[in-house]
């Protein structure tokens, strides 16, 4: 290879190690390695992506994958993951989300470098040619004519699958419509090498990858047909790699293209608190009425949203959203940045069902026993006892039970200065699993509904931080 095509990924890793320890994961340890690969440089409709392998001196190392935005000549990034040492993935971040697929985000720090990527002559976007026009795979497969080089016996190429539909990748939910493979062909001994299997976004960006030992160890998956085959053999004969015609030169469709209807995304979706993906495993019957007979008509909700921020001890600030159903029954949505947690509740008190954004089978309650009854009164007690199935094999069910007892009354005002009214305060112990904790809640009577007012931290009962309150009736 020639030297400006080592430069640039110099240049990369050189401005990329500056920053990459800034991830709270792999904050204070010292880079032993970082490196850009050049095969692992690609640019498609005007989106470069790189990755860049980083080596710790504890023995961690990360793949860490950034875009630049040759439109704009912006940096973004796309996501990292935690390797270990088979190359096998530990975690996976995508900017704050955990093990789940987001948009790429700005990095500024990047942006310098954007406008030399961009304006490289060898970072080009892809001159695809159709190797066959629908493979056995339903699919076109292509070539990038653009990127092929020949190295003494090896040819790297780049090889395509377009896609009519925009797909998802488990476990992320990684979107692609073009999947990629960085191909190293021996002409002297035939042998192909894949080094690279890459899922491209219709934007252009890297959003799911095989690379390295994760790749060599799914080699038995990536078999080239026999059109593919005769391909790498043409192009170890031509003097210009470059030059190879293949069926023609490609031309994608100019239809916008839908999300697949087979292959969607299956993690939910908690935009905005909706309910439809909860809605997919719905109640038992009887446990739905039983819960809806508590709530009406003494507790019956007297607001449409209610929102907040929690803080507990010194983590961070918790958005969270309440939002009543039609039938009198409640979702609230907890945000965690890294996930999102989304409960169906009765007033805000236990949970009925529940699901994270990161798993894609949520928890429904299977057994209720309450002797809850609204209105609440001075020195009243009740019992709160739910029972979810088990979600593995070796798993036993989820048994929670809530011992409770309302110990005396305020002004809400003692809660937040904007709710008006009284509340009642409760107080539960919680067995769970073999452990016990306690916790206090407000019943809010001019909103009825439960407010946390302490929560189980780290063995002891603390007191919890609520502000930002809005109520939308």
């Amino acid at each position: 290879m020639k030297t400006g095509t080592l430069l640039l990924p110099a240049l990369l890793a050189t401005a990329i190690s500056a920053q990459a320890t800034d991830y709270p994961e792999i904050q204070g340890k010292k880079i032993v390695s970082n490196t850009v690969n050049p095969l692992l440089m690609l640019r498609v409709n005007d989106r470069i992506s790189a990755m860049n392998q980083v080596v710790f001196d504890d023995g961690q190392h990360i793949n860490r994958w950034d875009g630049f935005d040759c439109t704009t000549n912006k940096a973004v990034k796309l996501y990292w993951e935690m390797l270990d040492d088979k190359d096998a993935v530990v975690r996976r971040f995508y900017g704050d989300s955990y093990d789940r697929y987001a948009e790429p985000q700005p990095q500024s720090a990047l942006d310098d470098i954007a406008k030399n990527l961009c304006q490289a002559s060898r970072l080009k976007n892809p001159g695809w040619v159709y190797i066959e026009k629908m493979s056995k795979y339903d699919t076109p497969i292509l070539l990038d004519t653009a990127s092929v080089l020949r190295v003494n016996e090896l040819v790297i190429a780049k090889i395509g699958f377009e896609y009519s539909e925009i797909t998802f990748d488990p476990p992320y939910d990684a979107p692609y419509d073009l999947k990629l493979e960085v191909h190293g062909y021996n002409c002297e001994t035939q042998h192909d090498n894949v080094i690279a299997g890459l899922d491209i976004t219709p934007e252009g960006y890297v959003s799911d990858s095989l690379t390295g030992k994760a790749a060599q160890r799914r080699a038995d998956t990536f078999v080239n047909t026999p059109a593919t085959a005769a391909a790498f053999k043409q192009l170890c004969a031509m003097s210009t790699p470059a030059a190879f015609k293949g069926e023609g030169v490609y031309v994608p469709s100019t239809k916008k293209k839908s999300v697949s209807s087979t292959s969607g995304p299956g993690l939910p979706d908690f935009t905005n608190n909706s309910p439809q993906w909860m809605a997919q495993f719905p109640l038992h019957a009887d446990i739905e009425k039983q819960a809806l007979q508590i709530v009406n008509p003494w507790a019956t909700p007297r607001f449409k949203k209610l929102t907040w921020n929690m803080q507990w001890s010194d983590n961070d600030v918790v958005p969270m959203q309440l939002d009543v159903q039609p039938n009198g029954l409640m979702l609230l949505l907890e945000n965690y940045k890294m996930f999102k947690a989304q409960r169906l509740t009765m007033g805000n008190l236990g949970q009925l069902k529940g699901a994270i954004s990161l798993s894609y089978t949520p928890t429904v309650t299977r057994e209720l026993h309450t002797n809850l009854r609204f209105p609440l009164h001075q020195g009243q007690t009740f019992t709160f006892d739910t029972v979810a199935p088990k979600t593995g094999k070796d798993e036993k069910n989820t048994v929670i039970n809530r011992r409770c007892e309302v110990t005396g009354s305020d002004d809400a005002h003692q809660v937040s200065s904007v709710l008006s009214g009284r509340y009642w305060k409760v107080a539960c112990e919680i067995e769970s699993d073999g452990d016990t904790r306690k916790e206090t809640l407000a019943w809010l009577s001019d909103l009825n509904v439960f407010m946390p007012l302490t929560q189980w931290v780290k063995g002891k009962e603390v007191p919890v931080k609520v502000t930002n309150i809005e109520v939308t009736r």
